[in-house]
């Protein structure tokens, strides 16, 4: 009997071990007040803080109301281990002091991790991190996949996401170019799709061609575009911008050089170009304004020389990591006794 009771606890015991460490475990998307985001389950929970432990073993200890969204993640299934004992929340030990702590960096993390804050110190094998919501957690050097420094995207102690459209305001482009490598797709009004790649650091192609429903011409457009200048604050591109018109010999051709003034919150485009069939110059003037983590204001507004037609326009750009919405109105001037308002829809998503 003895010899069957003993059976049978080891069978008992056995199974609640393989439940606990062998069990599939639910994970979720954390975003953070400081735009921190991480992937994990809650390992530890009490009314004011919470234990987020990632894929990979990091611990992250947060206090509750930094936490402003949570979500299922997609299906991550893992298998916990009894021999996994990295638990990072415990007290910073110094290391090796990294000799420049002042700025503020962000740190992707293999599993999806996304964590911005400060460098406290750091060795070989890991780093003490502070995030900008103040919570202290240890990072293995191994799991950083990228480190980037963003102190000038850092507002009232929040990070900002940068503009990923910032080579056009609503459609006239600015002075700063695509990267080698990078790219977008865009859309304006709906019917005028566009393709952009960058090259070589300062070369910038685009083009198109319009989606008029039932029609069989199409406009087809392109618009090359050289930046020999740019750094955060100033960038000087010249271009072209020319559309092909359906079934007619005449087309649009505008030749343009402008350049893009940054400051902390906004910037400001100047623009001269000349139309080559019409032989008419105009002017671009434009401008950013940041108003939060998360919306900019832009106005585009072009001049015509030796014409009554002028535009000015005005809205907001709505930010994502790679998508930024544009909603504006258009103001055609056609003479000092007509204004009326176009509404403007567009959206650029980079690659």
């Amino acid at each position: 009997m003895i010899k069957i009771i003993t059976k049978i606890l080891l069978l008992v015991f056995y199974l609640g071990l393989n439940s606990v460490f062998g069990q599939a475990v639910k994970y979720y998307n954390y975003t953070f007040s400081d735009s921190s985001k991480t992937v994990g389950f809650v390992s530890f929970e009490d009314e004011n803080v919470v234990q987020i432990k990632t894929p990979y073993g990091n611990e992250i200890r947060i206090n509750k109301l930094d936490i402003i969204n949570k979500e299922i993640a997609d299906s991550v299934v893992i298998e916990r281990k009894t021999t996994d004992n990295n638990f990072f929340f415990e007290p910073i030990k110094p290391i090796t002091e990294n000799t420049d702590t002042s700025g503020i960096v962000r740190l992707e993390l293999k599993g999806g991790s996304t964590l911005i804050g400060r460098v406290d110190s750091e060795d070989s094998t890991k780093i003490n991190f502070t995030l900008l919501s103040k919570s202290k957690i240890i990072i293995p050097q191994k799991s950083v996949l990228r480190r980037e420094s963003v102190s000038t995207k850092i507002q009232n102690g929040e990070y900002w996401i940068e503009d990923p459209n910032t080579t056009r305001l609503f459609f006239a482009s600015t002075g700063r170019g695509l990267k080698s490598g990078k790219g977008y797709f865009s859309v304006y009004e709906i019917f005028f799709p566009m393709v952009s790649f960058g090259m070589f650091d300062y070369i910038t192609l685009s083009g198109g061609i319009s989606l008029f429903p039932g029609s069989g011409n199409q406009l087809v457009y392109f618009a090359p575009k050289i930046t020999p200048f740019q750094n955060e604050k100033y960038a000087i591109s010249i271009g072209d911008f020319f559309v092909k018109y359906p079934s007619t010999e005449e087309n649009l051709n505008i030749l343009y050089s402008v350049a893009t003034t940054t400051f902390s919150k906004g910037a400001v485009t100047l623009g001269v170009g000349y139309e080559a069939y019409s032989q008419n110059p105009f002017f671009l003037v434009g401008g950013e304004l940041r108003i939060s983590r998360y919306t900019k204001l832009i106005t585009e507004n072009w001049f015509i020389k030796n014409s009554e037609f002028n535009i000015i326009s005005f809205g907001l750009r709505f930010l994502g990591e790679h998508l930024a919405a544009d909603f504006a109105f258009v103001i055609p001037i056609v003479d000092s006794n007509d204004r009326f308002l176009i509404p403007y829809i567009g959206f650029a998503y980079n690659f």
